[in-house]
């Protein structure tokens, strides 16, 4: 039976004091026989699993409409940096709870929350945040088994809700099931169908909230080029333009500065937080569509235009040697580390990375990392030194990167045909 020790909600508190969503959640779900909840909630903060994406999705929808269920509250759309808000005040409530029980001697339910726990615990914080605690998804279905079939088989419902056993299908299944146990027929069918239309649109949309250059949805997002401090509209297949809107450029700044400020604090380690190793948050089948998206990106990693390109090759080599090296610092992401600095590499105009080198750490397990591309010999005051938190390179998606290089990749084409045009114009001049 896992349990929870003093020494672990002495880690937690300093988690949840600094705001360290990332480390919270990450400790939780490392500790033995925990329920699968931290990492569900690891999906949420990072939003890369299909239940992640959901429970975001539909809480913001839920706070556009909330002056319709409840005329105290006005409807709201919130940004990054106010959901942000919102999580570090839910790690404060969560972890009074798991006090609670660990002063009540069950230390047990210390580390697995009941879910009248955890549903309190987000009550809280929607409230403090004037947010209708229906914005947490599977609130209005363990109310109404609550009412209807009584605590216990509220629990049940909520262990159910865990349950991510052949893909996350037993979940869905027995979700439908209980909707339509506890719920009125259009009730229930409204409450599944909801998150049903989430899903489906989702799986196919929805991008990671990890990379702080890549902002939007898959269909249309917006990329930042860190050299030129300027962010561009890229929609797959069309050149990408840069975006001119002040409202909408100072809005994805705020946007890239909580990424940044997440990833910066998932850096910082407790001294005796012994789990260092990155947890993959679960997969669904839903998410299948992903990882034929994921083949996809195995392809383009393979296309002439990123293998066979030499500052690619020359990275990839490089941080194959780094990887047997340090591994537990470049976790097991080698393909997505190689595609980000690759994307660095062409954002500062590099001609060619002589060196991929590992900085020193300024806090334990490597916390602090930068990795550093350098063009010329280490010698030469005249080389060229670009830099990217080791944390940064490892949390980005490969898929995310090898887009950033074929927009890079189609603006230079741009750049390269614009100035020819100027130059034939001239000619026709002379």
């Amino acid at each position: 039976m896992g349990e929870l020790t003093r020494k672990d909600l002495e880690i937690l508190r300093e988690y949840a004091d600094s705001g360290n969503r990332e480390r919270y959640w990450s400790y939780l779900a490392h500790k033995e026989h925990s329920d699968g909840y931290g990492l569900l909630a690891l999906g949420v903060v990072r939003n890369d699993n299909l239940p992640g994406q959901v429970a975001n999705a539909y809480a913001q929808s839920q706070a556009r409409d909330q002056h319709d269920r409840n005329p105290a509250l006005q409807n709201r759309n919130l940004t990054e940096r106010e959901w942000e808000a919102f999580g570090q005040t839910l790690l404060h409530r969560d972890l009074e709870r798991r006090e609670h029980w660990m002063e009540a001697k069950r230390p047990d339910l210390a580390l697995n929350l009941p879910g009248r726990d955890v549903q309190q615990a987000h009550d809280e914080a929607f409230k403090r945040h004037h947010l209708d605690p229906n914005c947490w998804t599977p609130r209005v279905l363990l109310e109404a088994t609550r009412k209807e079939r009584g605590e216990g088989k509220a629990e049940e419902v909520w262990k159910e809700m865990l349950n991510n056993d052949v893909g996350g299908t037993q979940r869905a299944a027995n979700t439908l099931g209980s909707a339509y146990l506890a719920m009125p027929f259009w009730s229930a069918t409204g409450y599944v169908g909801r998150l049903g239309l989430y899903e489906g649109s989702l799986m196919a949309e929805a991008l990671p909230s990890s990379d702080p250059n890549v902002i939007g949805s898959r269909s249309s997002y917006h990329m930042y080029s860190e050299k030129e401090q300027a962010w561009y509209l890229q929609v797959p297949g069309s050149i990408p333009l840069r975006e001119h809107n002040p409202r909408i450029i100072a809005s994805l700044d705020d946007a890239r500065a909580v990424r940044l400020e997440r990833a910066e604090k998932a850096t910082h380690f407790h001294p005796e937080d012994s789990y260092r190793t990155r947890l993959e948050t679960p997969k669904v089948v839903m998410n299948e569509p992903l990882e034929r998206d994921g083949r996809e990106t195995q392809l383009a990693a393979n296309r002439p235009d990123h293998a066979n390109d030499p500052v690619y090759q020359q990275i990839r080599g490089q941080v194959a040697s780094l990887q047997a090296e340090h591994g537990l610092v470049l976790g097991n992401n080698p393909d997505g580390v190689t595609a980000r600095l690759a994307v660095l590499a062409k954002e500062n105009n590099l001609s060619q990375v002589d060196h991929v080198m590992l900085g020193k750490a300024n806090g334990p397990g490597g916390a602090g990392q930068n990795l550093f591309l350098v063009q010329g010999a280490l010698d030469d005051p005249a080389h060229l030194r670009v830099a990217i938190s080791a944390e940064q390179a490892v949390q980005a998606p490969a898929e995310q990167s090898y887009r950033q290089l074929d927009a890079l990749a189609q603006r230079q084409t741009q750049d390269v045909e614009s100035a020819q045009q100027v130059q034939r114009e001239g000619m026709r001049m002379a």
